[in-house]
């Protein structure tokens, strides 16, 4: 089922968020900290955790696109 639009772009805008928050993760957790104080270690490893899956299950949707453009369409004789 293909993608509408509108999915693509969510899709997309949540990547990009995604990427800039793995990105400035630091300095993220620097801010929040600031304002919570009740930021721990154990928020930074559940975080990397979620991120790696993401990165894994993104991979694994890039793979699965490369390999249905690389198969060759059956023809019907």
């Amino acid at each position: 089922m293909p993608l509408t639009r509108n999915e693509m772009i969510a899709l997309t805008a949540g990547i990009a968020v995604g990427a800039f928050a793995g990105a400035n993760v630091d300095k993220i957790k620097g801010a929040v900290a600031g304002l919570l104080g009740l930021v721990t270690d154990g928020v930074g490893e559940s975080y990397a955790s979620v991120a790696q899956k993401v990165a894994e299950h993104v991979e694994s949707i890039q793979d699965a696109v490369a390999e249905n453009k690389t198969k060759p369409e059956p023809t019907t004789t």
